[in-house]
C-alpha cells in the first residue's frame, strides 16, 4: 500500500472535496517582488466607511460615491402632461390637397362638374328655388365628401397620434366643447352689438338659409356637421399652424390662420362681387377662428380636437337653425311693440349669431 502524502496524512478526504485541492505556493512576480511597506513607518490609511478625503461624492440617483458630480433628482412626469400629436412635414401630397381644394371650392369646379349630371341640371335651370337650393347643396355634398376622403388619406396617422395623446385631461377637453361654443355665441352677440345697432346677414348666410330650407336635417347634420369641419381643419389648422410651426413660431403661425379663416369666406366680397364685407360680418369668423386655433394649440396640435370643437359648433348650430329659424324670426318681429330697441338688438344679434356659426362651411361655394 503507498504511504498517503505528508499534506494529506490525517485529513478527511470530505474536508478535501469542500475546500478544494491544496494550492500551490505562488512563484515569482513577474514583474519583480512588489515593494514591502515598512515596518517602522506609519501604518497605511484605509476608508473603509466611505470614499478618500477630496474625492468627489455623488452618483447618478443622488446616491453617494465615486467617479460623477452630484446630480439633482429628476422630478417625476407628470399625469396630466399635453402630448404633442406631431402632425408632420409638409408634403407634395398637402400641396395637390391645397390646389384640390382651391380648384373646387374657389374656382367652381365643383359646379362645373356637377353640369356634366343630367339630373343636377336640371334642377339648377328650374327655376325653382327649392330645386336650386337643392342642387347646390348636392354639389357641395360630393364636394366635401371627395375633400374628406383626401384628408382622412393625408392625415390618417395625425388623427390616430391625436388619439393617442387625448388621455391627459380627457374630462375637461370635452367639457370645454360645449363651453367654446356658448362663448362663442355670446361674444359674438357681444361684440356686434357694440358695434352695429342692427345685425348684419352676410349673403353666405342668407344662401345657407334659403339652402337649409330645402334640405332634409340628416343630410344637413352630415355635410355641414361633420365633414365641412373636418376639412377646414385639415386646411386651416394641421397645415397652416401644425406643419407651417415647424419653420416658424407657432403663434405667429396661429395668427395667420385666424386671419386666413374669416378672409377665405369674403372672397366674393374682396375682389368686389359683392358688398357684405364689414367689421359686424367678420366678427363670428375671427371668433370663431380664434376658439378653434387656441383649441388646436393647447391639446398638443390635435387634429381631432379642433374638429371636435368645429364639428360640435356647427352641429348645434344647425340643429338649432332648424329648430329656431321661424320661430325666432316672429318672435323677434313681434318685439318692437313690446321692448326698447336696445333689447330688440339684443335678442336679434343673440339669434343672428346662431346662422353664422354654419357659414363658414359652405360660404366659398355659395357665395361664388
Amino acid at each position: 500500500m503507498s504511504t498517503p502524502n505528508d499534506d494529506q496524512q490525517g485529513r478527511d478526504p470530505r474536508e478535501t472535496y469542500r475546500s478544494g485541492p491544496p494550492v500551490p505556493p505562488p512563484g515569482p512576480h513577474p514583474y519583480g517582488a512588489p515593494e514591502q511597506p515598512d515596518p517602522q513607518g506609519p501604518p497605511a490609511q484605509s476608508w473603509p466607511q466611505g470614499p478618500p478625503p477630496g474625492a468627489p461624492q455623488g452618483q447618478p440617483g443622488g446616491q453617494p460615491g465615486w467617479g460623477m458630480p452630484p446630480q439633482p433628482p429628476r422630478p417625476a412626469p407628470s399625469r396630466h402632461r399635453q402630448r404633442d400629436a406631431e402632425p408632420g412635414r409638409f408634403s407634395w401630397w398637402d400641396l395637390g390637397a391645397v390646389v384640390l381644394y382651391l380648384a373646387t371650392f374657389m374656382i367652381g369646379g365643383a359646379g362645373l362638374v356637377a353640369t356634366l349630371l343630367p339630373p343636377v341640371r336640371r334642377m339648377m335651370t328650374s327655376g325653382d328655388a327649392d330645386q336650386m337650393a337643392l342642387s347646390q347643396f348636392l354639389v357641395n355634398a360630393g364636394a366635401y365628401v371627395l375633400m374628406a376622403l383626401v384628408v382622412l388619406l393625408l392625415a390618417g396617422p395625425a388623427v390616430m397620434r391625436a388619439v393617442r395623446t387625448f388621455a391627459p385631461l380627457w374630462w375637461l377637453k370635452l367639457l370645454l366643447v360645449p363651453v367654446s361654443w356658448l362663448a362663442i355665441i355670446l361674444v359674438n352677440a357681444t361684440l356686434v352689438s357694440l358695434i352695429s345697432d342692427q345685425p348684419q346677414v352676410s349673403a353666405n348666410q342668407q344662401a345657407i338659409e334659403q339652402m337649409l330650407g330645402a334640405v332634409p336635417y340628416l343630410g344637413a347634420l352630415v355635410v355641414l356637421g361633420l365633414l365641412g369641419p373636418l376639412v377646414e381643419e385639415f386646411f386651416f389648422r394641421h397645415l397652416l399652424v401644425g406643419k407651417l410651426s415647424r419653420h416658424l413660431n407657432i403663434w405667429i403661425c396661429g395668427a395667420i390662420s385666424v386671419a386666413v379663416f374669416p378672409m377665405i369666406h369674403f372672397i366674393p366680397a374682396l375682389i368686389g362681387l359683392t358688398d357684405d364685407l364689414s367689421i359686424a360680418t367678420l366678427v363670428p369668423y375671427v371668433t370663431m377662428g380664434l376658439v378653434f386655433t387656441l383649441g388646436y394649440i393647447l391639446s398638443g396640435r390635435s387634429l381631432l380636437y379642433s374638429w371636435l370643437l368645429h364639428a360640435f359648433n356647427n352641429s348645434l348650430a344647425v340643429s338649432l337653425q332648424y329648430l329656431l329659424q321661424g320661430p325666432l324670426k316672429e318672435f323677434t318681429e313681434q318685439l318692437p311693440d313690446t321692448m326698447p330697441d336696445g333689447g330688440v338688438a339684443v335678442l336679434g344679434l343673440l339669434g343672428a349669431t346662431v346662422a353664422p356659426v354654419v357659414s363658414p362651411v359652405l360660404g366659398p361655394v355659395l357665395a361664388g
